[in-house]
């Protein structure tokens, strides 16, 4: 798997578990949008780097805030966390489980294996040292854990 380039601009989308991501973010961070940006229904715009491995992220929720407001939510989230989306899929509907879509990503990064290289456990992305196993690839820190069946499917429908 080849390292990772963020593009500022681009559109990004988080399907790992909230408890992957959780090791990453304070407190501070968790609100009611977080469950869908960690269930992959929010898309993320990438402002810029904040860290060697972090990027700003800038969420709009679909939520009104108490006040009437849809306040955006920016966050560092670790690189490995961010899965690319393409342009036609962004202005489409969000729910994942509703419907089948090719998310435009290159064939190439799936080394002819059917699965794309987004760690069935974890959610992390495109890493390096990624083990291909029986339902998609693993993570060498995920390797012995059982893998979820959203992030098989999601996987799978990578391809």
């Amino acid at each position: 798997m080849k390292a990772t380039i963020i593009t500022p601009g681009e559109t990004y989308r988080i399907l790992a578990p909230a408890s992957s991501l959780h090791k990453y973010l304070t407190d501070s961070y968790w609100c009611s949008a977080m469950e869908e940006v960690c269930e992959g229904k929010l898309d993320g715009v990438a402002v810029r780097y904040t860290g060697q491995q972090l990027v700003l992220l800038q969420f709009r929720p679909k939520q009104l805030s108490p006040a009437g407001y849809r306040y955006p939510i920016s966050m560092s989230i670790p690189v490995e966390y961010l899965v690319p989306i393409s342009t036609e899929e962004s202005t489409e509907d969000h729910n994942i489980c509703k419907h089948d879509t090719n998310y435009g990503t290159k064939e190439s990064t799936f080394l002819g294996s059917g699965f794309a290289p987004l760690c069935v456990v974890c959610g992390r992305y495109n890493i390096p040292g990624m083990v291909l196993r029986h339902h998609g690839y693993k993570c060498p820190e995920c390797v012995g854990h059982k893998s979820t069946r959203k992030l098989r499917m999601e996987g799978a429908r990578r391809r």
